[in-house]
């Protein structure tokens, strides 16, 4: 859930808290203002007194979550020593929060499903800011001859977005499980996340003979 500041009004934090909850379940165009009123508590004049309407809603519940990644980014970079180190801490940054908060992946694999339709200025200059990290961690490992010549749009993406599609489909792998799918354990979300970044550091990592495969 989305954390409150410290001179958030209890009203604010109960809206923010049930429009998150309800864009995950409904995404934005599902998503009614009548029902994360009820489930705030509120009335609909203490909703767009508070926060404002639903694009406002959904624009502080978006920022929100992309603040927590860009602070948990930065933690995690502010101590790795290599770029394979910063690549990992920056998809590590993603796992914290999509686990933190689940709603998170919910809402962003609703929004790419839309063709990203809804989302305002400042949160695709939060998600640019991002993008552009990682194009300088890939750079930089480019330059230090740690990284083969990817794109580092297409590095991006497959840090996002298997973080996203990882994090959402832990609850159809226990669908399937139920129904007597045969699945490796695993040891743990993070532990399979971080195995997800291996494989994402094996991939993009420099070879002795281009195009081959160690």
């Amino acid at each position: 859930m989305p954390r409150p500041t410290a001179n958030e009004s209890p009203q604010r934090a109960a809206i923010l808290r049930a429009a998150e909850e309800v864009f995950a379940e409904a995404g934005f165009a599902g998503a009614g203002v009548d029902e994360i009123a009820r489930r705030a508590g509120v009335n609909k004049a203490m909703l767009y007194y508070h926060v404002g309407d639903k694009a406002r809603l959904y624009t502080e519940v978006v920022s929100s979550f992309l603040a927590e990644v860009e602070g948990e980014v930065a933690a995690r970079l502010a101590v790795a020593a290599s770029p394979a180190e910063r690549l990992a801490g920056f998809q590590q940054g993603l796992v914290a929060v999509a686990f933190r908060r689940p709603e998170y992946p919910r809402i962003m694999l609703r929004e790419l499903a839309a063709g990203a339709a809804n989302l305002p200025p400042e949160v695709t200059a939060r998600m640019v800011r991002l993008l552009g990290v990682t194009r300088e961690i890939v750079a930089e490992g480019r330059r230090a001859g740690q990284f083969r010549d990817v794109n580092p749009v297409l590095a991006h993406i497959l840090v996002v977005g298997s973080v996203v599609f990882f994090a959402n489909a832990l609850r159809l792998r226990d669908r399937l499980a139920a129904h007597g799918a045969d699945l490796p354990p695993l040891d743990g979300a993070e532990a399979a996340a971080a195995e997800i970044t291996d494989i994402l550091l094996y991939g993009i990592a420099a070879r002795p003979n281009p195009g081959d495969l160690p």
